[in-house]
């Protein structure tokens, strides 16, 4: 890809993102609130989590869909349950796992939120894991994903084996007809919002 065509595709990524962070950040959250319960709800019914036995997920900031209601009953079902932890040293996601639901968090950096580094974590290999629910900005049919530019879970997705399936969580708004991708973004195999379940994988 040239240099014009990269600073064109750097530039269409950065209106996207501002079009939706302003969105998602101007979301009413009582209906915020209501839209994460109705997403939660469909990945609990949905196969690929009831099949898993080891799942990633990330621990959701304010504005985006909740994932805290997916952590008990994850651990109900007997699931080994990771989230990611920004490791200051090699600027890279690890996987970290939880002890069960009701454990406290720190701020991470960017506001994540994560389990207490000196607490002592269980770090564990991107083998150990074989479902992943991803944040992102934007989404497209497809399974493009759009994220906030920093790379963290592109990277950690590209070191998740072929057999982890990928599940997005977005509102509706997030999802667009294309999102611009470059050889670097990884598409999501799953799409779920609180108006649908889109399988991206066969596309």
């Amino acid at each position: 890809m040239g240099a014009v065509a990269t600073e064109t595709l750097v530039r269409q990524k950065a209106a996207i993102r501002r079009k939706i962070l302003d969105r998602r950040q101007s979301q009413d959250p009582e209906v915020r609130a209501d839209h994460s319960r109705r997403i939660i709800a469909a990945l609990l019914r949905h196969e690929a989590f009831i099949q898993a036995k080891a799942i990633l997920v990330y621990l959701s900031k304010d504005e985006e869909v909740g994932t805290d209601a997916l952590l008990a009953p994850a651990f109900e079902s007997g699931k080994r349950v990771f989230v990611p932890v920004v490791d200051r040293d090699s600027d890279e996601l690890r996987i970290a796992e939880l002890s069960g639901p009701d454990i406290r968090y720190q701020l991470g950096p960017f506001g994540i939120r994560q389990p207490p580094v000196e607490e002592g974590l269980n770090f564990v290999s991107p083998e150990a894991v074989d479902l992943v629910v991803a944040p992102g900005v934007a989404f497209d049919r497809k399974g493009g994903r759009l994220g906030h530019g920093k790379g963290y879970y592109d990277r950690l997705l590209s070191r998740l084996g072929s057999h982890v399936t990928r599940v997005a969580l977005a509102f509706d708004f997030q999802v667009l007809d294309a999102v611009p991708q470059d050889g670097n973004d990884l598409r999501m195999d799953t799409l779920i919002t609180e108006k649908s379940t889109l399988n991206c994988s066969g596309i």
